[in-house]
Parts: C-alpha cells; sequence; structure tokens
C-alpha cells in the first residue's frame, strides 16, 4: 500500500478527544491529520490565491500522470490545501461502473477531507467581545453570530423577570463552554436544558443554585457534569449495593450526535483511598438522542465503595459519539411515473428507487447507502427518519411529505417511502438531505473531588 496514503489515513482519524487542560480555555477536538491538516497550501504557490480552483485543476489531472510519483505527489497537495477544496472536488459518477484509479484517488481524498471537517465541526466555538457592558439580548446576539449557536431568553416563560440586565464580560476567542458559562453566573442566570427545540433556553438562576462556570469539564465542543449522586445499599442483598452518578452530557446546539454512549472499557474510577472501582468493562451506557436536543444524561451505575472512601478522587471517561458531517443535498429532476435513479456524493449514496400512485397519494421509494456507516444504521436508531424529504414544483415550492415509513433496514442501507398529496408528480423535483458521512468520535474527560453521599 502507498506508504503516503497509510501515513494520511491513520492521520485522518478523527477523534473530539480533550486532554486535561485548563477548563477556562479547552483545545478544539483534538486532530492528528499531519500533512492532511496543513491548509496553508505552501507545496504549491498557487494556492495562496483567493480562487483555489486553477491548482485544484491541475492536481486532479495530475492524478493521471504516467509516473506514480505524480499520482502520488497530487494527492497529498490536494490533502494538504485542506477542507477548502471540498467544493471543487468533482463528484463521483456511476456512468459506467468503472473503477480507475484517479476515482480511487478522488474518493479516498474526499473521504479524509470531509471527515477531517466533521472533526473541525466537533471543535470549540470560539467567541470574542471586548470588555463594555451589553445588555442579554445583545450578548445573545453576538453569541448567535459568532459561534451558530441559537440561544434564547426563557425567562418570561418562566414567570420570571425579564428585567434589561447588562453584564461585562470580555472574551478573546474562549471557547463557548466557558465564555457562555462565564456570561450567565454574571447575569445570575442559567441553561434550561429541556424545551425540545433547538438551542439553549437562558433562565433566571435560583438562589440555591450554585454558579455554573468550572463546574464541569470542557472537552471542546461538549460539556460535561456530574450532577447527582445517589447511593444504595440493599440490606438482604449487599451484592446489589450500588452508586448511582448521573453525568450531564452538553453539546453546542450546532452540533447534531446521532448517538451518545460510555463504553465501561474507557472508564476508571478512583476513590479518595487511592483504590480504583472494580468496573464492568463489558457494559455500554448509550442513550436516546432526540431532535433538537442539546444535552443528554448518562446514568453511571459504580460499585458502592467503602464508608471511609469519601469522595471520588477522580472519574476519567471517553465518550463514543457519533456525529454527522455537513449535509449534503440530492435533487432527482422533472420526475414521473416509475422515475429512477441514484447519485452519490462522498461516502453516501442517494437511489431512487420507484416512483408510483398509491390510491390518492403518491409514493416516492428511495434507499439511503453508506459505504462505511459503522453503526451509524443500527436497528434501532431512528436519526435518518429526521432526514429532509421534499418535492418542489415548477416554482420552486416546497411540497412536504405526507408520511412515510421504514421499507428495509441493513447494515448499510436504510430504505424509505415518502408519501406526498398531490394530484401529480409529472414535472416536480425530488430532495434528499442527509450528511455524507457519520463520523465516530471519542470525547475524553475527567472529573476529579467528587463528594459522595
Amino acid at each position: 500500500m502507498l506508504t503516503t496514503a497509510i501515513s494520511l489515513l491513520a492521520g485522518c482519524l478523527l477523534t473530539a478527544q480533550a486532554p486535561v487542560a485548563k477548563a477556562d480555555d479547552p483545545p478544539a477536538a483534538k486532530v492528528d491529520t499531519k500533512a492532511a491538516a496543513q491548509t496553508d497550501a505552501k507545496a504549491t504557490p498557487a494556492a495562496e490565491a483567493d480562487d483555489l480552483t486553477p491548482v485544484v485543476t491541475r492536481l486532479i489531472r495530475q492524478l493521471d500522470a504516467a509516473e506514480k510519483a505524480k499520482r502520488d505527489g497530487a494527492e497529498t497537495d490536494l490533502l494538504k490545501l485542506g477542507t477548502r477544496i471540498l467544493p471543487l472536488l468533482p463528484e463521483p459518477t456511476a456512468d459506467d461502473g468503472a473503477v480507475t484509479e484517479v476515482k480511487l484517488r478522488l474518493t479516498r481524498v474526499r473521504t479524509l477531507l470531509e471527515k477531517l471537517r466533521a472533526d473541525e465541526q466537533a471543535g470549540a466555538a470560539r467567541i470574542t467581545l471586548k470588555g463594555a457592558a451589553i445588555t442579554m439580548d445583545e450578548l445573545i446576539e453576538a453569541f448567535e453570530k459568532q459561534t451558530g449557536n441559537k440561544l434564547y431568553d426563557h425567562r418570561e416563560q418562566f414567570g420570571q423577570q425579564a428585567d434589561a440586565k447588562s453584564v461585562k464580560v470580555e472574551f478573546e476567542k474562549a471557547a463557548f463552554w466557558p465564555a457562555l458559562d462565564q456570561a450567565l453566573d454574571k447575569a445570575e442566570m442559567t441553561v434550561y436544558p429541556f424545551t425540545g427545540e433547538p438551542g439553549l433556553a437562558l433562565v433566571a438562576r435560583t438562589p440555591s443554585q450554585l454558579p455554573r462556570y468550572k463546574r464541569g469539564y470542557y472537552a471542546g465542543a461538549f460539556r460535561i457534569e456530574t450532577t447527582e449522586i445517589t447511593a444504595r445499599r440493599d440490606l438482604r442483598d449487599p451484592q446489589s449495593d450500588a452508586l448511582r452518578v448521573n453525568l450531564e452530557v452538553a453539546w453546542e446546539p450546532r452540533l447534531s450526535p446521532i448517538a451518545l454512549a460510555q463504553p465501561g472499557s474507557e472508564l476508571t474510577v478512583t476513590g479518595d483511598d487511592g483504590k480504583a472501582l472494580e468496573l464492568n468493562q463489558e457494559t455500554e451506557l448509550e442513550v436516546t438522542i432526540n431532535p433538537g436536543d442539546s444535552v443528554a444524561t448518562i446514568p453511571l451505575i459504580l460499585p458502592l465503595p467503602p464508608r471511609s472512601v469519601n469522595s471520588i478522587a477522580k472519574l476519567h471517561g471517553a465518550l463514543a459519539v457519533l456525529l454527522p458531517g455537513p449535509v449534503e443535498t440530492f435533487r432527482f429532476e422533472k420526475l414521473q411515473a416509475a422515475s429512477k435513479g441514484e447519485q452519490r456524493k462522498g461516502g453516501v449514496k442517494v437511489a431512487l428507487d420507484q416512483v408510483r400512485q398509491n390510491n390518492l397519494v403518491w409514493e416516492v421509494r428511495m434507499r439511503l447507502v453508506f459505504e462505511n456507516p459503522g453503526k451509524a444504521l443500527e436497528s434501532h436508531r431512528t436519526w435518518v427518519l429526521q432526514n429532509e424529504a421534499f418535492l418542489q414544483n415548477a416554482a420552486g415550492e416546497r411540497v412536504s411529505n405526507v408520511g412515510f415509513e421504514t421499507t428495509r433496514q441493513t447494515e448499510t442501507e436504510v430504505g424509505v417511502a415518502y408519501l406526498f398529496d398531490i394530484g401529480d408528480v409529472a414535472g416536480h423535483t425530488f430532495v434528499y438531505k442527509t450528511p455524507a458521512v457519520v463520523i465516530p468520535a471519542s470525547v475524553e474527560y475527567e472529573l476529579r473531588d467528587i463528594s459522595l453521599p
């Protein structure tokens, strides 16, 4: 196998790890991308120009060069240009089914860059604010504009006084979560995560609630906090004694994780006596994530330590997260009865299998196929059914589906039949939107000095 490709592939294995660091300035998701992460494109002078189209076009032509060294060099240079060239890469075609070396290399470049782009999204968004006093409305506007995260003042919905209090904060490229926590502490406010709406609702903090800043662990776009500990002692069966530790995992609302779990093999808990608790390494606690959620609670069930242990000195874990990459749009134009076709972008294919009239409605049957889905399409996951699927008429007006049903589900594909209440489907365009790649990531965290009941 090509040495360069091995190095780049290994370097682009993505994690959203956050090593132990200062809580007020967590690093972005850790990525060891080696050459692929270099976006200054020093390998070619033309890359310094604003328009990268000529250099990308030249490098793509070079992928078909007679000399292997030139082909290898072109692939390396494309990766060095980074994720900004993704819109310039030609889409894979399924015309003759032939697999050429150019197709293989372009597919490899696109896959690695899409993984890198998804990992960049998992890093902390950052905000800069100068030291002038600003109102909550101005603060929310600044956070939304600079970080892409939806925030809204929910005090009136709680019957609280939504006064125009001002806060004075100063941030210089500060990570989203520690910056938001500091601002909310100064405003004596907190987050209410259970609205069912995308974004974070901000409410007044009750007098008994503790400040938020540094109460949790900041790991890129994630915030992990211990919220509750319960000790249970079974007086009839000591084997049932247990310590329950609730972890609240929050993520920036601009993200939409598909799955979140804590593998037992990635968890260590040490008491203040220096001894580690014996954990079941084979368990994996996975939580359900609903559309619009920006927080989830993971209940860790641990052995009950001896009474002499007063606190958990260190709780170290790594969350297994499935993150969707950027959403791609697939358009099947000029529909008519019995229309068929397929399109591929990156590592995903959308196949239009059939268009037919079903009594008073029209049925559009399609399949979503991933090359490397990992665990993303396991039978209990329903995220695919949240993907947008609609028709567009000749005037560009949207026609929403009135229902759907799953027709097929395997480890690599999901089939769905969408129903449309429309007189005639002829001339309409079927539009389907889905992430082109699903990235497994590891979010590492470490919590210390957790008092036991």
